[in-house]
């Protein structure tokens, strides 16, 4: 079936690009997308493993023809999110090219975008129409992974305004694929739409901004909704100064159940009801961001407070969506979107809460090198524990600690349980501060390196260093 679509799509552009306009269609075309490396190294008590993750995202534009366009995307990925656990010994995958064999799910090499746009003259409106990108303030963390087999139309016709509605009959998010650790080529069948409101340039009140938008999953879940109003004040001396608010909330179907032939999908929601190991599903989710910036000149500081309402704090499509908030690690111990704020993640489980405090700094010199700090509290909801994930090493010394406090009578210390699909990996209330420092390097406008150590220390102690190279084309 999914052949099927993928070829009406290609003979529907052929029937739209005729002949005498193909050539017109292939010198006009274009290329965007990037390439990434990255190296991971995480030590400590409650972490290990070191890995390469390589991504490649090509995506050709061939040049309009009577308003219509044709998009081709591949997408390359070799290496784990983050290594849990494991070395970098075998990282090399074999002669020639690695062996992307389905037995581990972040490897792939595919088409990943084929899709047809139309633009009108007589209004400023795009459609787009086949396998696409997803992208929405409901889960711009991970734009390049997140995918459906549908349409999306954005209209700028309002000065200042840009509205954005999508559908999808078929979809996948990098955080479940990652969380849920899916090898095969599956999707999820609820029926999702996304629709969206944000200004553009060009408001009445200079330096006020805002986004709104409002998603539906066909027995997923009712209502998840993000909303954001930003505004900045610039002196005459170069310094800017700026406040921002940002909420989310999610409210569950009465009746969720995945649709999809994935075996951790289709267990998800019943090992969630399983009240003796989770709790229940948290029906109403919510979390809330605030916070004040200041810029000037190269220097770029935020400080900001994470906070949650209702049953849960699992709220987005990603872990981060639109959320503007500091820190490198906090967020991503482990992949996917098992951490933060995506809605499959710990905050889905009933009765979790999440607050935390960041203080970030940046600054950019004018030779291309920039550094950066950035510190973050994490706590536990002002009523409920946040079931924060550990990785292998420091589950296993929550196992290892369960068992001798149990053989001594001693109490045991709030250990949430394992993840959902994940048993290697355990969760418990916890409350920890980060410390990252970052140093990066522009080497020209398209090429850029960064190297982040972060440190966390309290509940858990572990640390992890990424360098990254990516080019942008």
């Amino acid at each position: 079936m999914k052949m099927l679509k993928i070829a009406s799509l290609v003979c529907l552009s052929a029937a739209v690009l005729s002949a005498s306009s193909l050539k017109d269609a292939i010198e006009n075309a274009t290329l965007d997308g990037w390439v990434r490396g990255k190296y991971f190294y995480s030590d400590g008590r409650d972490g290990s493993g070191q890995g390469y993750q390589m991504f490649f995202l090509p995506t050709i534009h061939s040049g309009e023809v009577n308003g219509y366009s044709l998009s081709v995307g591949v997408f390359a990925a070799y290496g784990p999110g983050v290594p849990d656990a494991v070395t970098s010994d075998n990282a090399i995958g074999g002669s020639r090219a690695p062996r992307i064999d389905q037995s581990s799910a972040p490897d792939v090499f595919n088409i990943s975008n084929l899709y047809i746009n139309k633009t009108f003259e007589s209004t400023k409106t795009t459609i787009r129409l086949g396998q696409m990108n997803i992208v929405s303030a409901l889960n711009a963390g991970t734009t390049w992974g997140d995918r459906g087999l549908g349409g999306m139309i954005t209209n700028e016709d309002i000065t200042g305004i840009k509205l954005y509605i999508s559908a999808y009959d078929s979809w996948m998010t990098d955080n479940i694929m990652l969380m849920m650790n899916e090898k095969g080529t599956i999707g999820i069948g609820n029926n999702l739409v996304i629709m969206g409101i944000e200004s553009n340039k060009g408001l009445p009140i200079k330096g006020l901004g805002f986004k709104l938008y409002y998603s539906w999953a066909q027995k997923l879940y009712d209502l998840m909704m993000f909303g954001d109003v930003h505004y900045k004040y610039d002196f005459d001396n170069g310094l800017s100064v700026g406040v921002l608010g940002q909420v989310a909330g999610t409210v569950m179907n009465d009746s969720e159940a995945f649709h999809t032939k994935g075996k951790a999908l289709g267990s998800y929601f019943s090992l969630l009801r399983d009240g003796t190991s989770y709790g229940g599903i948290a029906k109403t989710r919510g979390i809330f961001n605030l916070q004040a910036n200041l810029k000037f000149a190269g220097y770029t500081t935020k400080l900001g407070y994470i906070g949650s309402f209702g049953q849960g704090y699992g709220t987005m499509l990603d872990s981060k969506g639109g959320f503007d908030v500091g820190g490198q690690l906090w967020n991503g111990i482990i992949a996917g979107g098992i951490m933060g704020f995506g809605w499959t993640g710990t905050g889905s489980v009933k009765n979790t809460g999440l607050q935390a405090v960041y203080f970030t700094h940046k600054y950019q010199f004018h030779n291309g090198f920039g550094l950066g700090l950035d510190l973050v509290w994490v706590g536990n909801g002002y009523d409920n524990g946040n079931r924060f994930p550990y990785m292998r090493q420091g589950s296993e010394r929550l196992r290892d600690e369960a068992v001798r406090s149990k053989a001594a009578g001693m109490p045991i210390k709030n250990r949430g349980g394992v993840i959902p699909a994940r048993s290697t990996n355990l969760t418990q209330d916890s409350e920890l501060f980060e410390i990252s420092p970052q140093i990066s390097y522009k080497f020209t406008k398209d090429f850029s390196g960064s190297l982040v150590y972060s440190q966390l220390v309290g509940d858990m102690l572990m640390g992890r260093g990424v360098v990254t190279l990516k080019y942008n084309f």
